[in-house]
């Protein structure tokens, strides 16, 4: 599959942007590891740690990322320790989007794949199964502990509405990433914080905003002071 199709401006202004051949990568809400991938083939030499908790989501990574120097946690990353209920989005569809013409439709029918990457750890959205599910949940800073990198290059955060508990997570140990791209204002789930409380947040921490073309309206991107 040609995993870069379509993003290879995006990556290459990431490479631009870390300006290091082996670095360290955060990824928050890894989803099925095509970006985990996309970053891989752009940073041969990184290490690549990622977060999923959607078991569905989990079982196609598994399936189709096999790269030595991406790692997946089974767990969400949040402001505590321990389990949290995570709510799964579905929507029905009889066919793979485009996008992700990779997976085998008959995985991503079984699985309930289509729309996938809004499940979340806030309620809120409109298109969730009944059921939920009952995931790991783990601070950074505790994961920091068994993991001491000294330096993080970049941290990627997707977790649809949870960006404030995972930013509490981090503790001190947020002050060893040097840049984050993460969205915001996806306001339909319970708690997740606009534009302007993205920024002040990521601000009392230390970061201030880096301005460029490759970052969508949806996105915004940090850089430690």
């Amino acid at each position: 599959m040609d995993i870069i199709k379509h993003y290879g401006a995006k990556f290459l202004f990431l490479k631009s942007l870390i300006k290091n051949d082996a670095p360290s990568i955060i990824e928050i809400g890894a989803h099925y590891g095509e970006d985990s991938l996309r970053l891989a083939h752009t940073f041969p030499q990184a290490q690549i740690h990622c977060f999923e908790p959607d078991p569905r989501n989990i079982s196609i990574f598994k399936k189709h990322v096999s790269n030595p120097n991406i790692h997946l946690y089974e767990t969400a990353l949040s402001n505590e320790d321990g389990e949290a209920v995570f709510y799964l989005s579905y929507q029905p569809s009889s066919e793979v989007p485009p996008k992700y013409d990779w997976i085998d439709p008959s995985d991503y029918k079984e699985l309930q794949l289509n729309n996938s990457g809004a499940s979340s750890l806030k309620k809120g959205y409109q298109h969730n199964l009944d059921s939920v599910a009952t995931v790991p949940s783990l601070r950074f800073d505790t994961w920091h502990k068994d993991n001491p990198i000294k330096k993080i290059d970049f941290a990627w955060i997707d977790v649809q509405g949870a960006e404030r508990e995972v930013i509490e997570g981090m503790g001190e140990k947020i002050k060893t990433i040097k840049y984050i791209w993460m969205e915001y204002g996806e306001m339909f789930y319970d708690g997740a914080m606009s534009r302007d409380e993205t920024v002040s947040l990521l601000a009392s921490k230390g970061f201030d905003i880096v301005k460029n073309q490759h970052v969508s309206a949806e996105d915004l991107l940090f850089k430690q002071s």
